[in-house]
């Protein structure tokens, strides 16, 4: 019987012992574990910490760096880019000036003073529209202050007109072309005829000699017009150019004969008899 509890009290006491040595075993672990903890936070001296931070900063400013010279390397682009615009408007407002003043000196100058130019003045083949017209997106770089606005506003203006007056021209020879020369042969009208204005309006009647007439005298007056507006904002956009890029570089040019495209418009003059000449 003693012997019984006696094993029974060494059962009951043996966990108790085990569990009060296991905070014994586990502060020697943590002893043993200290230095170890000590010679890693040794490792954090101040160089340490100051080449870390050198480090971070460098990356910093290698970002920063990096994005001003990306953003230098835009702007040069966007620069390159608005100059070789500028130019573009400039060499397109030679072109378009070009053509207007090649259609007024070829075919309309000598006869302006011909009561008879409704017929005088002969048909050519279509000017191509698009040719020497500058689409406004690729002139985007004046949108950026008020004056380039305002000069992008005026030459589109003058664009149109120019686009107004090359497609009256283009209407005026097909008519020429396709009505009228075939009413006038089928009159009995020969080149270089001698009639009065009521006899050629009898022969070609008042819808193909009206619309004849104000064919005519609405690409005068449409060639002048547009002249007028392309070389006011040729006049007034080259000194904005110059000024904004700090070029003289930009291409300028002068019509010092005009064949009459400067004269201010003015109503036809009225038809007496005269001599008809007709292509």
């Amino acid at each position: 019987m003693f012997i019984a509890c006696a094993s029974m009290l060494a059962l009951v006491t043996t966990p108790s012992a085990t569990a009060a040595s296991m905070p014994l075993q586990k502060t020697a672990s943590d002893l043993v574990a200290a230095p170890d903890l000590v010679s890693y936070l040794r490792l954090f001296t101040p160089d340490t910490f100051a080449n870390g931070f050198a480090t971070l900063v460098g990356a910093l400013l290698g970002a920063m760096l990096a994005y001003v010279l990306q953003r230098r390397f835009q702007r040069s682009q966007e620069y390159k880019l608005a100059l070789m615009a500028g130019h573009r408007l400039m060499f397109t407002l030679l072109q378009q000036i070009n053509t207007i003043v090649l259609i007024q000196r070829d075919f309309v100058y000598e006869h302006l003073q011909n009561p008879g130019r409704f017929l005088a003045i002969s048909a050519t083949p279509p000017f191509d529209v698009k040719k020497n017209v500058l689409d406004l997106p690729q002139l985007s770089f004046l949108l950026e202050d008020n004056k380039g606005r305002q000069l992008l506003h005026d030459f589109y203006i003058a664009q149109e007109n120019y686009i107004e007056a090359i497609n009256q021209w283009n209407l005026r020879s097909t008519f020429h072309l396709e009505r009228l020369q075939p009413a006038v042969a089928a009159a009995g009208i020969a080149n270089g005829s001698v009639i009065t204005d009521t006899a050629m309006r009898t022969a070609l009647g008042d819808q193909i000699y009206g619309h004849a007439v104000n064919a005519t005298d609405n690409c005068i007056v449409s060639l002048q017009r547009a002249f007028r507006k392309l070389t006011a904002i040729k006049a007034s956009i080259r000194p904005y150019l110059v000024q904004r890029f700090g070029s003289n570089d930009f291409t300028d040019f002068e019509f010092p004969e005009t064949w009459g495209l400067s004269l201010e418009e003015q109503a036809p003059a009225p038809c007496p008899p005269h001599e008809m000449d007709f292509g």
